[in-house]
């Protein structure tokens, strides 16, 4: 303001004074109770307090409605570099245990039944790869949030005082002020996308948390389930329940909701700010916290889970998991594809059929991306090379 005219040098270094007395009384504790209208006005009136009759020019040129945006997106830009940072200690570690697992046999499913050998390791890689992915957006709109200011935006047109807005943008960290007034002010699409990026990691704990629970079921027992992520029975001592994970897969059902409840909070409204747009601050808040404690409770676990390697390779023996492979041996040695097929599936009906354990390398496989353990070594190191870099 100091640049439009509106503060003298004098005025604007005792703004300053203010401004910093009232962040070290404040910043680190919750506003006090106050019959302000809101915190804007609660902070005029301190600062007027604090510095004087000048404190009451600071509100030139803007208006509730361009401030709460810039704070609500000054909020989502510091909670995408938290989902950066979780995400990053998460995929960091799925990698490290994919590197630890690469060796460990284990039977992948499609449909939920027994299908075809793999490891342990690369079944942990896929969650380092789809959280990957995940990481990267986050980055990506993080970045983008960081490009257009609000502030300056005033009610719905700008004002007729020549603020810089240039110089607002750059002191908050932005790249440049907002191009449009009228937008800055009455949309929350920037919420609707950090709300989306979290039900999308919601859907990957819960998937990883019913492969734990699938894994642990009695039948399977293919963990060795951390103690400190469950409970026993009340009545049955003969059981651990799966507590955490469950809770997990429940958990995020909130977070996945809260994107369609905050479209139609915004659905319909028509251009401008309307009292509506209020209620999204405390959904997006909390996601955020849910998704934040889902993220390192889902960390820890990770850290401490293992598995039974004995039962694994027993179950390997369930479903003929060779045939795939088997049957991809008679197509190298020139056999059609389809005969092949019908051959294998013919050979399995035979009341003699069983599965060879010497049918079930893993080191078979040929394509990239695929279940060969020096392959999911490549991808987990591929994956931390990038991620080092950002932790």
């Amino acid at each position: 303001m100091e640049a439009a005219g509106i503060l003298t040098p004098s005025e604007r270094r005792d703004v300053d004074r203010g401004l910093d007395q009232i962040e070290s009384r404040f910043g680190q504790s919750p506003c006090p109770t106050s019959d302000a209208e809101d915190l804007h006005t609660w902070i005029e009136d301190l600062l007027v307090e604090l510095i004087g009759e000048s404190g009451k020019k600071i509100h030139t040129a803007r208006s509730r409605n361009d401030q709460v945006a810039t704070l609500l997106l000054l909020y989502l830009i510091t909670q995408g570099e938290v989902l950066c940072r979780r995400l990053s200690s998460l995929v960091a570690l799925c990698c490290r245990r994919a590197l630890e697992w690469r060796e460990d046999p284990f039977p992948l499913q499609t449909h939920a039944q027994f299908a075809v050998p793999g490891t342990v390791g690369f079944w942990i890689l896929r969650y380092a790869v789809s959280l990957d992915r995940i990481r990267g957006h986050v980055a990506y709109y993080r970045d983008r949030w960081r490009e257009f200011c609000p502030l300056g935006s005033g009610a719905a047109a700008g004002s007729s005082i020549p603020i810089d807005r240039l110089i607002q943008a750059r002191e908050l960290g932005f790249g440049q002020p907002s191009l449009n007034a009228l937008a800055s002010t009455g949309t929350r699409d920037e919420c609707l996308e950090y709300l989306f990026l979290a039900a999308q990691t919601s859907l990957q704990l819960q998937s990883f948390a019913a492969d734990i629970i699938a894994f642990s079921q009695t039948p399977f027992s293919w963990t060795n389930y951390p103690r400190e992520f469950g409970t026993g029975s009340s009545m049955m001592p003969n059981k651990t329940n799966p507590d955490a994970m469950e809770l997990l897969r429940g958990e995020g059902c909130s977070i996945i909701a809260a994107l369609p409840e905050a479209m139609m909070l915004l659905k319909g409204l028509p251009s401008g700010y309307n009292r509506d747009l209020q209620c999204i601050k405390p959904i997006v808040r909390r996601v955020v916290e849910k998704l934040d404690a889902l993220l390192q409770m889902s960390t820890a676990f990770i850290a401490t889970l293992d598995f039974d390697r004995e039962r694994l390779k027993s179950s390997l023996r369930v479903g003929h998991l060779d045939a795939t492979l088997r049957m991809e041996r008679m197509v190298v040695r020139g056999i059609p594809l389809r005969q092949a097929h019908r051959m294998m599936a013919e050979q399995l009906h035979e009341p003699s059929a069983s599965t060879n354990a010497s049918d079930l390398n893993c080191c078979d496989y040929q394509t990239m991306g695929s279940a060969q353990p020096e392959e999911t070594r490549r991808v987990a190191e591929a994956i931390l090379s990038t991620i080092d870099s950002t932790l």
